[in-house]
């Protein structure tokens, strides 16, 4: 046996490697969020070490194949979420669970943070106080005292929860700005 066709048997996977990479893209498909690979193995009950395994070949795959999905890291989170030049279209499917206006009003916060709360209120409107009331609780902005007012931000939630990868304020601000076309006036 030649080397070259050892490597090819040793990259063919077993019939468990497949049932494995299946049940984690399963498990990151139905998430909703992105997951360690703790919460990963926790829930399929299969070792890290093979999880690990199963979770690079599947970003491997995804990276691959022509396809709108892509499993992207997050930290030291894992999602399987739409590719950036395809969120667009998705985001206009988005459930009603995040309006276009409160989506704005986030992007808003990202894309001009640290921004007051009297700053944006000129941008959005009245609705400023409900966006702000709900996005504080759904854990994706962070909301401080400043002066009479307050000054606004990301959380750490926030890239989680849009499934983005931004390793700095101009990297989101970018990214905010492709995805919800702030900062293009």
């Amino acid at each position: 046996m030649t080397d070259d066709e050892v490597e090819a048997e040793e990259e063919i996977p077993t019939e468990e490697e497949k049932d494995i990479e299946e049940m984690v893209e399963a498990v990151l498909f139905s998430a909703g969020r992105p997951l360690t690979v703790p919460e990963i193995e926790e829930s399929i009950g299969k070792p890290r070490g093979e999880v690990r395994k199963a979770v690079k070949k599947l970003r491997r795959m995804y990276q691959n194949r022509k396809t709108a999905l892509e499993i992207s890291k997050i930290g030291r989170k894992y999602s399987l979420q739409l590719k950036s030049k395809f969120n667009k279209y998705g985001l206009e499917m988005m459930d009603e669970e995040m309006s276009k206006p409160l989506l704005k009003t986030a992007a808003l916060i990202a894309y001009y943070q640290p921004i007051r709360q009297s700053e944006l209120k000129q941008m959005v409107g009245e609705k400023v106080y409900d966006h702000v009331d709900e996005l504080k609780e759904k854990e994706l902005i962070l909301v401080e005292p400043d002066g009479r007012t307050y000054s606004l931000r990301t959380s750490p939630k926030f890239q989680e929860y849009f499934g983005l990868e931004a390793r700095d304020r101009n990297e989101l601000k970018k990214l905010m700005a492709e995805k919800v076309g702030v900062g293009n006036e």
